[in-house]
């Protein structure tokens, strides 16, 4: 994967920044008011900040659970290359039915430890 790309949650995160600060200027150097748009706009120009950082807390929640981890960690690195085998414990035994096959407990797979 090229290093250079951002991943989802850098975008979101950078999103969270930007929109509520261009939307501070655009209100500060009076590029936008109720006059010059109507108050419909106005209204939705002022939600766009607080709605931003909503999508970016709901987005980060999803995206950073366990379910959603582990999920990536399973997927191979490459083509050509095996996915990894990922051991859960017992206690995770329904996260580990819903996730891809090479993910298992602790039931299905006795550990060694060296």
């Amino acid at each position: 994967m090229n290093s250079l790309v951002p991943s989802q949650d850098q975008v979101m995160g950078q999103l969270r920044v930007i929109i509520p600060a261009i939307g501070a200027i655009v209100s500060a150097t009076g590029l936008y008011s109720v006059d010059k748009t109507g108050a419909l706009v106005a209204t939705l120009l002022t939600a766009v900040g607080p709605i931003s950082y909503f999508v970016c807390a709901v987005w980060s929640l999803i995206a950073n659970s366990r379910k959603s981890i582990i999920t990536s960690a399973a997927k191979p690195v490459e083509a050509g290359v095996p996915a990894p085998q990922i051991i859960l414990p017992k206690e995770e035994a329904a996260l580990a039915q819903v996730l891809p096959s090479n993910v298992n407990t602790t039931n299905d797979v006795k550990v060694v430890a060296k």
